[in-house]
């Protein structure tokens, strides 16, 4: 049972009591469990238990509550009460928060907030989804490249509770101008009297805010980095994506390319925070086009009556050949999309995929092969039958595993979404090809 099940009813009973009593109940829970009891609650309780809380730890609490429930609760809230507790969350998340409300609700918002954190927000709302600026935020540590270690370490003391992560300490110069980089435990083994230019880092790895997030997902994984400066094209400092953010981005893309693979469009939200229909109307449209691809299997059946109608015994092995080359095209779509996903393989290799996957058809398909023959063999189906099942099994898996690697290599040259190659799409495609090739390859052999 979930902690927030098991003391709802006491803080029920407490806040029933003394509402200011709650504010001592929730001080030593971490904001993820108060966050599950302020979910659990009843609609007109919730936004008062998040209101009974300091400012500062309602603005974590409200961080870790799913986006539709941050905005519903907040709207119950009122403005007044809910500028103070948007004023201190993180500028990221206090930015992705206002682009989730519906404008004029946001405008009322950013009204009674404070000047400065209103001014943020519309700085950081105005990039596009999708780049780092829309998840950068602007609480990046630095100082000035005239300083000591420490004096910097005293900077840290000061100034580090209000910054997005104190491991990255970030040297400036004249405008913000990024000059280097020091982490924390370089400061702290450094002698204090040292100057912070002799030992920070020159090289900084950084990124814009134009930059599109994989890329920064790759760069922190590349490199092992906590957090990467912002910068303009002036290469002045503007802020920082930390590895939590863009780890929420990595997860968030991997879940959108999972279900574009399964063939149906991304979701928006949780599973149980879809509407049905909505379930709906992303699923049907793949299906419906599936099923259209489908009457062309049907229709290439039509097409060797004259193969069934002398040697019926075929049908017998149709479903293993069909099941075959679109397994093996399955196989490989899903290796290549990932190997792209993650950078293993690019665009020039193509060829050396394609040999590499020819090759593998080749085997994988004389392996099948010979246990479909085999089985037709000793089955007393015959010898002609058995060497087409044979025949048809190496040309499928081999067309199967080829179409499966090349397809996905394919739209990314062309600009779209590997994933768009679905499982499902290429299975449809190669049970096509493979219904084609098996009656083609029975009709010169038994007709």
């Amino acid at each position: 049972m979930r902690l927030s099940q098991l003391m709802l009813p006491d803080i029920q009973a407490a806040y029933a009591a003394d509402p200011d009593a709650v504010r001592e109940l929730f001080e030593d829970l971490h904001d993820e469990d108060v966050a599950d009891i302020v979910e659990s609650a009843p609609a007109e309780l919730a936004p008062e238990l998040l209101a009974a809380l300091a400012p500062a730890q309602a603005a974590g609490v409200l961080e870790c509550i799913e986006p539709k429930e941050q905005v519903e609760l907040v709207k119950r809230l009122g403005v007044d009460r809910a500028s103070t507790i948007i004023d201190e969350m993180a500028s990221d998340d206090r930015a992705d928060f206002i682009a989730e409300l519906g404008h004029e609700f946001a405008e009322r918002l950013l009204a009674a907030m404070d000047d400065a954190n209103e001014a943020e927000v519309r700085s950081l709302v105005q990039w596009s989804e999708g780049t780092v600026g829309s998840v950068m935020s602007t609480e990046a540590l630095k100082v000035p490249v005239e300083m000591s270690v420490g004096q910097v370490i005293e900077r840290v003391r000061t100034v580090g509770q209000l910054a997005e992560t104190v491991y990255y300490v970030f040297v400036v110069a004249g405008g913000d101008k990024l000059v280097g980089v020091v982490s924390l435990r370089d400061l702290i083994l450094c002698r204090a009297n040292e100057a912070v230019a002799s030992i920070m880092t020159e090289d900084v790895k950084s990124v814009s805010p134009e930059t599109d997030r994989e890329e920064a997902a790759d760069l922190i994984q590349h490199y092992d980095l906590i957090a990467l400066p912002v910068v303009d094209a002036e290469h002045c400092l503007r802020g920082l994506v930390t590895i939590d953010d863009l780890v929420d981005v990595i997860e968030e893309e991997a879940t959108e390319d999972m279900h574009r693979m399964a063939a149906v469009q991304p979701l928006d939200d949780s599973y149980f925070g879809t509407e049905f229909w909505t379930f709906v109307l992303k699923r049907a449209p793949w299906l419906v086009a599936l099923f259209i691809g489908g009457q062309f299997t049907a229709n290439a059946m039509g097409w060797y009556d004259d193969v069934l109608q002398k040697a019926s015994v075929l049908v017998l092995f149709l479903p293993l050949v069909i099941s075959s080359g679109g397994n093996s095209g399955s196989q490989s779509a899903a290796i290549i999309i990932r190997a792209l996903a993650v950078g293993e393989v690019s665009i020039v290799q193509a060829g050396r995929v394609l040999a590499r996957e020819l090759a593998m058809g080749l085997v994988l398909g004389g392996l099948l092969a010979t246990i479909g023959i085999l089985r037709a063999f000793f089955g007393a189906e015959g010898s002609l039958v058995a060497m087409t099942l044979g025949v048809t099994l190496v040309t499928v898996v081999t067309l199967g595993t080829v179409i499966g690697a090349m397809l996905p290599i394919l739209l990314e040259r062309l600009g779209l979404d590997p994933a768009v190659s679905s499982t499902p799409f290429i299975a449809s495609l190669v049970d096509l090809i493979g219904i084609v090739a098996y009656f083609s390859v029975a009709r010169a052999m038994l007709v």
